[in-house]
């Protein structure tokens, strides 16, 4: 395990297979540079640890976060605005890419900045109280951090443009019509829930839970054939992998399979 010292940022690992990030800068969890910049290195950090399967964002305060920090904004120039945007771009890329397995837990405000982060994850888990949505029309801007192309993605392109068109918030229920999020639970349950949900991730083959995230990630946007060979490359690693065999051996032995991520 590695330890952490960043600013407004708390890492704590649940065991070895599980590493939960919580973000703290009160009151709102504004999303300044320096925030994003640490969030980021923490993710590269992360990545290099092979042991680890699964990583949960979530929040220390009662809002994930509002999103941008307006006021570190309000006093930038034309080119200071350009270099935040860089730092948004290469924090979610950095989440986005992570070969992790990835769950956002969402309560009280998620907007603008903060509903484009949570996009970047594979799964998201919202609180009753969570209100989600992208105001940034409604004060002349646009979502400039990967919004207009991760939202549609989603929830579909034309539920994305009445999203973004209106700047309307959407509470917990309405975002998972929507498939915005994965599940809702109590407030207090959200991190057992998110928790549960790892623990149900990491009873599986290392391997396997990899090789499938790498082919749904990189078959996504690609035609049908494209993919079934994205597809094809990934089985084959895991299907020659030591943990397959292993799967195989446990299944006939009548056991739980001793995964070694080989």
């Amino acid at each position: 395990m590695r330890k952490f010292d960043y600013n407004n940022i708390d890492v704590s690992y649940n065991n070895d297979l599980i590493c939960t990030i919580s973000l703290n800068r009160s009151p709102i969890n504004a999303l300044s540079t320096e925030l994003l910049s640490n969030l980021k290195d923490i993710f590269n950090i992360l990545e290099k640890d092979d042991g680890l399967r699964v990583i949960i964002l979530n929040s220390c305060l009662n809002h994930f976060s509002a999103g941008a920090d307006l006021k570190q904004r309000s006093i930038m120039n034309k080119d200071d605005s350009e270099s935040a945007l860089n730092t948004f771009k290469d924090c979610y890329r950095s989440i986005e890419s992570s070969s992790k397995i990835t769950i956002c837990s969402l309560k009280g405000y998620c907007l603008g900045g903060g509903a484009e982060m949570s996009l970047c994850f594979d799964l998201r888990i919202a609180s009753e109280t969570a209100i989600i949505g992208f105001p940034e029309v409604s004060i002349g801007i646009i979502p400039g951090a990967g919004g207009t192309q991760r939202l549609p993605r989603i929830i579909g392109l034309s539920n994305a443009k009445y999203w973004i068109y209106t700047a309307k918030k959407f509470n917990a229920k309405e975002s998972l019509n929507y498939n915005f999020v994965n599940f809702i639970t109590k407030e207090n349950n959200l991190n057992d829930f998110s928790l549960e949900l790892a623990s149900n991730i990491i009873k599986n083959s290392p391997i396997g839970v990899r090789c499938s995230k790498l082919a749904i990630d990189n078959g996504y946007n690609k035609s049908i054939d494209e993919g079934l060979i994205l597809e094809r490359k990934n089985y084959n690693i895991a299907v020659n992998s030591e943990d397959r065999t292993e799967a195989l051996n446990a299944f006939i032995e009548k056991r739980k399979p001793n995964w070694r991520n080989k």
